[in-house]
């Protein structure tokens, strides 16, 4: 689980990270990022049901998704707000491919 401190709760915030945040894509996700005030990184996880139809599918991508944020959090090194927004069938991958593409990501868009 994610610390609570980089968890974006307030839906202003999640709104303007939404609508303001800069795209980057991954194999298993879109990323929507954009800088906070604050002096750590914050992170929420959206899955459509358009793309997942079912609630336990959507939760379980959910959870795997935070797993692997958690295990790269002390790499991140800036101060942002990221949403994921999930692809259809990222809850069938296992936790160290997601992980390897979260990493491969923030790479490119030089946040780790």
């Amino acid at each position: 689980m994610l610390p609570e401190k980089n968890r974006l709760r307030k839906k202003r915030d999640f709104e303007l990270t939404f609508r303001d945040g800069r795209i980057s894509a991954g194999r298993f996700f879109i990323l929507k990022k954009r800088k906070n005030n604050l002096f750590f990184p914050r992170f929420a996880f959206v899955s459509p049901i358009k793309n997942e139809k079912k609630a336990v599918k959507r939760n379980k991508g959910k959870r795997l998704f935070r797993e692997a944020v958690r295990n790269i959090l002390s790499l991140v090194k800036e101060n942002v707000d990221v949403i994921f927004i999930l692809k259809k069938g990222a809850d069938e991958k296992n936790i160290e491919e997601i992980k390897k593409d979260i990493e491969r990501v923030f790479k490119k868009i030089k946040l780790i």
